[in-house]
């Protein structure tokens, strides 16, 4: 069984302020926490004390200000569109597509 990583319990005030303030607003970010926890969300507000943090949940709450002592670290949660669901809607999208054309030339040459 593989140790979990260890979270430092404390993070450099003027590091955590320059990173934090050069994050895009609206941005999704992943926030772990010095206890260990882990909040996904939406960036609302960061300065040099703490950061305001939307939580992405189906049900919706309140944000969340997180002061920058709680903070273990902060990162852009950059998860894409799944390839693979991507590429099946266009082949499903291309099927349909040739599969109304031939509807179409069918209903051509039965009219005659």
């Amino acid at each position: 069984m593989a140790a979990a990583p260890a979270v430092p319990a404390r993070v450099d005030p003027a590091l955590f302020a320059a990173y934090v303030t050069h994050l895009p607003i609206g941005a999704r970010v992943r926030v772990a926490l010095a206890g260990g926890d882990t909040i996904s969300g939406t960036l609302m507000k960061a300065d040099a004390g703490g950061i305001v943090v939307q939580p992405r949940t189906r049900i919706p709450e309140p944000p969340m200000a997180l002061a920058a002592d709680r903070i273990a670290r902060v990162e852009l949660d950059t998860a894409g569109p799944n390839l693979a669901k991507t590429v099946g809607i266009g082949i499903a999208s291309g099927a349909g597509g040739v599969f109304a054309a031939f509807l179409i030339i069918a209903a051509i040459f039965a009219g005659d």
